[in-house]
């Protein structure tokens, strides 16, 4: 005997409808008190951190949703077969009401009790003497109570359904807002004076060119422009800008730079909040990790002659795609976990038959949903009011109180 939910889609959204219906399967009669289905979402952390042989645990869990609907209200005999439709309608913005704050309320976190409902997420990483997960979940559970009255009857059945919850943009074309970070270069070499060109050096050109006080230099610099704000699956603008400083050289004219290599990583911060003691609520823990994410790359070193000559205003995207991959969940931020990026650029040049490397990222690199749907319109619609669990008229007893904000039971 088993109870069962089924959802045509598992995709949803703030302001949008969920339908579907409950239904029990077997090959035996079952006495039934209560049928209910509940939408519940909710973020949780967890921490280990181990000392020899102790361990510490840290948890930390805050809803997001809580909403119950009794489908149908016995004591009744059911046979298999049974089905009760379900509707339910997302709020727009957190319900919060049994949510209890952490003893400190810390700045990476988002304490606003009517924030937005943040997307489907789960992370998790290891490291020496400590490890860390955690998730923000969207499901429905749906529970059959039994009567209890026979010996040998079927008891309580429960089951459960994740939910895809993804949030939208607003903003069909968003202000890249880009950053410029610099770098200084100084090229030293024999090769930047007249006549050596590609010219293999003698032995006593080498040994002189050991001692770059007797060498021409030419100065340069290479500007890296980066946006700030970007979409998953969208071009990402990013541009090189070659810059010599002509009074601070000594070469006679300034070289040719060539772009060598490329590289752009998508850096991935995530940060968790937890507490030790569940019962006083002391003993805050705080945890983050990082991982780089190569979204786009080029590479001109064994073809030279190939290789673009920057200038005044290159842009990258003439020799790469640069996008971030559309299973990078947006930058969001609720009450015990935060999800943050940056844009991390490292480049190769070739100047006179010399290599030089430089490194640019951005502070902060803000990645919006994919999926975008114009403020007020579409599925968003009226705030729904959730203040109390919807029972049926026939059952008579009152609802079971939510779950506490913080549970003994190990993130699954």
């Amino acid at each position: 005997m088993s109870i069962r939910i089924n959802l045509p889609e598992s995709r949803c959204s703030a302001g949008s409808t969920i339908t579907g219906t409950v239904s029990l399967h077997g090959d035996e009669d079952i006495d039934v008190r209560l049928i209910t289905i509940t939408l519940q979402a909710r973020c949780k952390t967890k921490a280990n951190k181990s000392n020899g042989n102790s361990r510490t645990t840290y948890r930390g869990r805050a809803p997001l949703i809580h909403v119950r609907k009794d489908l149908f209200a016995g004591p009744h005999t059911l046979h298999p077969g049974h089905s009760w439709p379900f509707t339910f309608t997302l709020p727009l913005q957190c319900d919060v009401r049994q949510y209890d704050h952490f003893k400190d309320q810390h700045g990476p976190f988002n304490s606003d009790p009517g924030q937005s409902l943040p997307p489907s997420f789960v992370d998790s990483n290891f490291g020496f003497g400590w490890s860390a997960e955690c998730f923000v979940r969207y499901e429905l559970e749906a529970s059959l109570v039994g009567t209890g009255v026979k010996l040998f009857s079927v008891g309580d059945l429960a089951s459960t359904r994740q939910l895809d919850f993804r949030t939208f943009r607003h903003v069909q074309t968003p202000d890249p807002q880009p950053i410029v970070r610099a770098q200084t270069i100084a090229c030293y070499s024999l090769r930047l004076r007249p006549g050596y060109g590609d010219a293999p050096l003698t032995f006593k050109e080498k040994l002189k060119s050991m001692r770059t006080s007797q060498l021409p230099v030419s100065m340069f610099k290479i500007h890296m422009q980066l946006p700030r704000v970007g979409v998953p699956e969208q071009p990402l603008s990013a541009f090189l800008m070659l810059d010599h400083e002509l009074q601070k050289s000594t070469a006679p004219e300034p070289p040719i730079v060539l772009l060598k290599k490329c590289r752009v990583a998508l850096q991935a911060f995530t940060y968790i909040q937890c507490i030790r003691d569940e019962i006083l609520r002391e003993g805050d823990d705080l945890r983050d990790w990082d991982t780089e994410h190569p979204i786009a790359s080029v590479d001109f070193s064994e073809k030279m002659e190939s290789a673009p000559p920057l200038t005044e205003n290159f842009d990258l995207r003439s020799v790469m795609k640069i996008k971030v991959p559309s299973y990078f969940k947006p930058t969001f931020s609720t009450f015990n976990i935060r999800r943050v990026y940056r844009l991390h650029l490292k480049v190769s040049v070739e100047c006179v038959q010399k290599t030089f490397k430089a490194e640019f990222n951005t502070l902060e690199f803000v990645l919006l949903a994919r999926d975008y749907m114009p403020s007020g319109t579409g599925m968003l619609g009226p705030a729904v009011s959730y203040g109390l669990d919807e029972v049926a008229p026939v059952y008579q007893k009152d609802p079971e109180p939510p779950p506490p904000i913080y549970s003994d039971g190990k993130v699954p």
